[in-house]
């Protein structure tokens, strides 16, 4: 029933170029609502950020969102500007699922430590 919802408020470089964002401003949900360059409504607004890479960006900013496309993070990285990922809401687990799961990366993590171990001292 969600396939064709979408997941995330998108914002293109071309849109924050235009936006006259400050050098070593701080991009973000918050301040592109403040600037107007978006106006979530209704379900938007409790959807995150996603930066897309159309357009280019000619200063050094700081951005903040829950995911980049692979486009707008090498434009991005490459004009110099610093990118910080938000964590994303975790999914509700079942608690004795959770258990199970805590017991198995347990476990998995005793494996790697011994592998570590016999790969060091080989």
């Amino acid at each position: 029933m969600h396939a064709g919802l979408p997941k995330y408020v998108h914002v293109n470089l071309r849109d924050i170029e235009d936006a006259k964002f400050k050098e070593g401003e701080e991009v973000s949900l918050e301040s592109l609502k403040a600037k107007g360059v978006i106006n979530p409504s209704g379900r938007e607004r409790r959807l995150p950020l996603k930066i897309l890479g159309e357009g280019e960006l000619s200063k050094k900013l700081t951005l903040k969102a829950r995911a980049f496309s692979t486009a707008a993070k090498e434009k991005l990285e490459s004009a110099g500007c610093s990118l910080t990922l938000l964590p994303g809401r975790k999914k509700w687990v079942k608690p004795s699922v959770a258990k199970n799961l805590a017991r198995a990366e347990e476990y998995f993590a005793k494996k790697r430590a011994a592998a570590a171990t016999e790969a060091a001292s080989a």
